[in-house]
């Protein structure tokens, strides 16, 4: 765990250098057979999309004494699969807020930073006025698949 307070707040035009190299650590491991993530380096996570969720005002960062070490999208964009599952709590989809891309520096893995990220976004959501909140994750993506079920939340599907 972290011994100091991190701040997560709204991204900014000078994060999104921070955040693309996040990106782009996440992947190196990944070429190195030392994660396995699913993404495309290619695609996705890449600059431009930290800079398309900042253009659109979703783009979040968590700070440790001014160094960008972590990053998501928060919004109420539900990708074609969530169509799928027979949700616990339906909600209408201007209630349902996702988090996206949620990335922690290598160099910060194992302090919960992951953690108190989501307990961010379902604080969020909940001042936002949404009743329910949605992720995801790829299914290799093992850190996640690990966190979540502590944090609370059930497998609604693999897709």
């Amino acid at each position: 765990m972290i011994d100091i307070d991190p701040i997560i707040r709204k991204a900014n035009s000078e994060d999104i250098p921070a955040v693309a190299e996040i990106y782009s650590l996440i992947h190196q491991k990944e070429a190195r057979g030392e994660v396995a993530i699913g993404w495309n380096p290619k695609t996705y996570p890449i600059r431009e999309t930290a800079e398309k969720a900042l253009l659109d005002n979703t783009l979040f960062v968590m700070t440790i004494d001014d160094e960008v070490v972590a990053s998501a999208v928060i919004n109420h964009i539900q990708l074609d699969a969530y169509s799928l599952p027979q949700w616990k709590y339906p909600a209408p989809p201007d209630k349902v807020g996702v988090i996206h891309t949620l990335v922690v520096n290598p160099n910060y893995t194992g302090r919960g930073l992951g953690k108190l990220f989501v307990a961010f976004f379902e604080n969020y959501c909940r001042l936002e006025g949404c009743e329910v909140v949605r992720l995801d994750t790829q299914e290799k993506n093992i850190g996640p698949l690990n966190m979540y079920p502590k944090l609370g939340y059930h497998l609604a599907g693999i897709f």
